[in-house]
């Protein structure tokens, strides 16, 4: 603690003073002979002073004393060390101000009850000071309420117990296309959302009666409390009126009360949640796809989710299993239909995760591991139950994963492979089951032999070109359906054992890759503009056939039109970054909003803070922007805030950051600038938008100005701190007559 002695006693040993170091030390105390001594070393900034001690053997003189140290500035905590035990006197010294007494005596008691005196008079500082400073946050956070409430992005109105409403914030303005100054102090609320007059749900949160008649008002809306504020409902609803088509608008709605618990109000939010329901739409549509993929595909298919039941059994899964869907969805016995008893099936092992032991329990010598993709699990098995002799099934098992990485279900493949091992040493019967897996694959591919001439060219193959089999079959012309010129495809690359050596060529810009599947195969991503009339984007891989010695014998390709798919990854991308830019920037002015600024500033406080450069703030107001707004209407006062966001955009560098805070109030980050560089900036601010002209009506032309405040950062410190000390420049800027620029250096760097 650091003590400061004023000592006026006739007296030449110092006794006092001496008295005092034996109790703090002679580190923490200065003794001031005079009044202005000591008026010297309290206005000393580089030294701080916790408690100022008086010492007089005249009582009328002390209190003389402290009246001029008061008069010329705020004082410290103060102790008076008094001679003499009057009544009187000590109560002037106390109505003065002076924070406590203590008697001093010949035998030095004094010197050991004043650590005690000394701790007590801080306690009561302490405090004191504790009860100023809660009631300075209370106020800021009731300020800092009412402009998170008006300046936040999220569409938002509160209502009162009269059911007037009282915010209705920029972001409702926009959503709902009414402005706040037809609805503040109106019971019209209504008026947004509705063709009648009717509650809205803060309207029936405010009376209480919610529970009795939501029903009556949401009943189909699919209201529900909500899951994680008390008293809060939720609900969904289509509003007919919004936008050009209709929007959907997520909306809660929650009481508010004060201190004892009284709803005093209550508040609604608004989220416009139309791309969210056209996305939920779109993943329906997703998942209808995919079930329509899985039923129509020619492999006998079933899927299983996380509880071991069936969630997809398709129709080829009906032929070979001899069981209906509508039977096998929702069931966990699907060993019955081929094993004739309970046990798991491949499915079941892998969603489990079986290890190698239990795999051999139920598979010895019959499965094995996929080459290309990881836990998946393959098995070739007879099962003589099936058919009139029997039938060998090749099936295969995979897990399949959610976005997180979580297993949540598996899927089986199975394929008869009766004929394949009953005559699997006759090409013949091999070349003709080949050519009925490509035929009749919903699957466009086409396949080429060791000369590169094309021996398959299925039916989906020719509805995907517009190029019959009867036009390419036989030939080497398979580049005819998909290029304007003579070059390989894909498929003759990967025959020739060039795709390394010559993929950049054909490839260089498109989406390839080796295969993930085909050990030796390729896949791409291309768009063809021959292809119907605004042109397709394929999906293509291509990979090696190989006879039973291993000898390349050709290579198959096939194609798949992914056109919708890309145009759903663009218009996702494109909402994406529409949505992105939209939630950091304000509406009216193109600045970047509030929100985007409290993320900014504590990003360019780190950096500046973790490389120990410079950073700058500007807080700028525009001067009587509420009598303009009266005089010439709020139209015209946008377009002075559009006005003075031009004026900062222009005047900054391309490295500074502009945002509109609220209101009238701009704000400005300057990287990298020290304090005169950020003055000149905001002078060529506040000049320029000074002689900027408005137009509120013909021939009637006015300007108006801004006081703007600067500071620059200082480590260590806070936000809120760093944001207040440039706003105080504003606020001295408008003290000084406005129309100016104030420039308030940082105090010393913080421990």
């Amino acid at each position: 603690m650091n003590i400061l002695l004023l000592d006026l006693q006739d007296q030449g040993d110092n006794w006092v003073a001496n008295g005092l170091r034996a109790i703090t030390g002679d580190g923490s105390l200065r003794v001031a002979a005079d009044v202005d001594a000591a008026c010297r070393l309290l206005a000393d900034a580089g030294h701080d002073c916790d408690l100022l001690i008086l010492c007089d053997e005249d009582n009328e003189r002390l209190l003389g004393t402290y009246s001029r140290l008061a008069s010329a500035g705020a004082l410290p905590p103060t102790i008076a060390l008094i001679a003499s035990p009057s009544l009187d006197s000590a109560i002037g010294l106390l109505r003065a101000g002076i924070d406590d007494l203590q008697m001093l005596d010949v035998g030095n008691a004094w010197q050991r009850q004043l650590p005690d005196v000394i701790a007590g008079l801080m306690r009561r500082v302490h405090e004191r000071d504790k009860r100023l400073r809660l009631d300075a946050e209370l106020r800021a956070s009731q300020q800092y309420l009412s402009q998170i409430v008006d300046g936040c992005s999220v569409a938002m109105f509160v209502i009162d117990s009269e059911h007037r409403v009282t915010h209705w914030n920029e972001a409702c303005e926009a959503l709902t296309g009414i402005a706040a100054i037809e609805m503040v102090g109106t019971r019209n609320q209504w008026r947004a959302f509705y063709d009648h007059a009717r509650p809205c749900m803060a309207d029936l949160i405010l009376d209480g009666g919610i529970d009795a008649r939501v029903a009556e008002y949401y009943g189909s809306k699919g209201y529900r409390r909500s899951k994680t504020l008390a008293n809060t409902y939720e609900a969904e609803d289509f509003f007919p009126n919004f936008g050009e088509t209709g929007r959907w608008l997520f909306f809660t709605a929650a009481p508010l009360r004060d201190g004892t618990g009284t709803v005093i109000g209550a508040i609604e939010t608004l989220q416009d949640i139309t791309e969210q329901k056209r996305a939920k739409e779109a993943l329906r549509d997703s998942e209808n796809l995919l079930r329509q993929i899985i039923q129509c595909s020619s492999v006998a298919t079933f899927v299983i989710d996380r509880t071991h039941q069936v969630t997809h059994w398709n129709r080829a899964a009906e032929r070979l299993l001899g069981r209906t869907a509508e039977s096998a969805i929702g069931t966990r016995e699907l060993a019955k239909d081929v094993y004739e008893h309970d046990r798991p099936v491949l499915a079941d092992l892998v969603l489990d995760g079986a290890d190698e032991r239990l795999m051999d329990h139920y598979y010895s010598g019959l499965y094995r591991k996929s080459d290309t993709v990881a836990g998946v699990y393959e098995v070739e098995d007879h099962f003589p139950g099936l058919g009139e002799n029997g039938r060998w099934l090749h099936f295969a098992a995979a897990p399949l994963h959610d976005d997180a990485g979580r297993t949540i279900g598996a899927i089986e493949t199975l394929i008869d492979i009766t004929e394949r091992k009953r005559a699997e040493s006759l090409q013949l019967e091999s070349e003709r089951r080949l050519t009925q897996i490509i035929d009749g694959s919903a699957v466009a591919m086409f396949v080429i032999d060791a000369e590169h001439r094309v021996t398959h060219w299925n039916q989906a193959c020719a509805a995907l070109t517009s190029l019959p089999a009867s036009k390419v079959v036989g030939t080497n012309e398979q580049w005819r359906a998909f290029y304007p010129d003579p070059r390989p495809c894909m498929a003759d690359l990967v025959l020739d054992g060039a795709m390394e050596e010559r993929v950049a060529q054909y490839y260089g810009t498109k989406k390839y890759h080796p295969s993930q599947v085909v050990a030796g195969g390729y896949e791409a991503e291309d768009f063809f503009p021959t292809f119907g009339s605004n042109g397709r984007w394929l999906y293509f891989t291509a990979a090696p056939l190989r006879d039973a010695q291993g000898k390349l014998i050709g290579a198959i390709e096939t194609l798949q039109d992914i056109t919708e798919r890309k145009r759903a990854e663009e218009q996702l991308r494109q909402s994406e970054d529409r949505y992105r830019v939209l939630s950091i920037t304000d509406g009216m002015t193109g600045l970047y909003n509030a929100r985007h600024f409290a993320q900014r500033l504590r990003d360019e406080m780190d950096r500046a803070e973790r490389y120990h450069h410079s950073l700058a703030l500007l807080v700028l107001d525009v001067d009587n922007f509420k009598k303009f707004n009266d005089t010439w209407g709020h139209v015209t006062g946008d377009q002075v805030l559009i006005q003075l966001a031009e004026c900062i955009s222009a005047c900054l560098r391309r490295t500074d950051q502009a945002f509109r805070y609220g209101g009238e109030e701009f704000v400005a980050l300057l990287p990298e600038a020290d304090l005169d560089k950020a003055e000149a900036a905001a002078e060529r601010i506040r000049s320029l938008f000074a002689r900027c002209a408005i137009m509120p009506a013909p021939d009637q032309e006015v300007t108006c100005t801004a006081s703007i405040g600067v500071t620059t950062f200082v480590a260590g410190e806070s936000p809120r701190d760093f944001v207040a000390r440039a706003d105080s420049g504003t606020y001295e800027a408008k003290r000084q007559g406005k129309n100016r620029v104030i420039r308030i250096p940082p105090p010393p760097a913080a421990a």
